[in-house]
């Protein structure tokens, strides 16, 4: 009997073990693949029917033009996400702190006080796309002189900030609703960039190329 009983706990483990590990996700990544296939597949960022980024993975922007995301332990490494496992009273990891406030503040030539404490620590993933809405706008500035110099003073630094101003806030979304605080994807907001900058010929078509 109680041979009889250990058979059908082990039948019935094996069965439920199949049917969520194996059934349940195959049919729910079916119906996502057919329903809603730009979510499914890592909302792509497509040029001319190409492949080249994530919305949802941020990169190392490094030229003066781009928003930058949150710094990266990982060097935003899409092989080898994370991040340090240090705690913040650990002298390494203030270290780091203060390196990536100053290296920001001096960047974008603003106040201590202005940064949000997001845009000097390192994300959880070491890719994250999520920036305060703050730590765009302070990045505003630094952008439209670098985007003026690039088109050699052909458009003027105060039309480049009402775009960056306009694209800022058109895109800010909400990690919460209604009480969430505000967030931009900053991959997004590059590819804005991009985009302005191809269709205003301050750079070439084949950006992406």
């Amino acid at each position: 009997m109680v041979k009889k009983n250990i058979l059908k706990a082990f039948a019935l483990a094996v069965i439920i073990m199949f049917i969520g590990g194996f059934v349940f996700p195959v049919a729910t990544s079916l119906i996502t693949e057919h329903t809603l296939p730009y979510y499914s597949n890592g909302q792509p960022v497509n040029v001319d029917g190409k492949v080249v980024d994530s919305y949802l993975l941020a990169e190392a922007f490094n030229e003066s033009y781009f928003f930058q995301p949150r710094p990266s332990a990982t060097n935003y490494s899409f092989n080898d996400s994370g991040s340090y496992s240090t705690s913040l009273s650990n002298k390494s990891t203030l270290n780091n702190l203060k390196e990536n406030l100053n290296k920001f503040e001096k960047e974008n030539n603003v106040s201590e006080s202005k940064i949000p404490y997001a845009m000097i620590s390192d994300s959880g993933s070491g890719v994250d796309y999520a920036i305060p809405l703050d730590g765009a706008y302070i990045q505003i500035n630094r952008i439209a002189e670098s985007i003026n110099k690039l088109s050699n003073n052909t458009i003027n630094v105060t039309s480049i900030e009402n775009f960056l101003n306009n694209t800022v806030n058109h895109d800010k979304q909400r990690n919460f609703p209604i009480f969430g605080s505000y967030y931009d994807n900053v991959v997004e907001l590059n590819i804005a960039v991009i985009n302005y900058m191809e269709n205003n010929k301050i750079v070439k078509k084949s950006f992406f190329n």
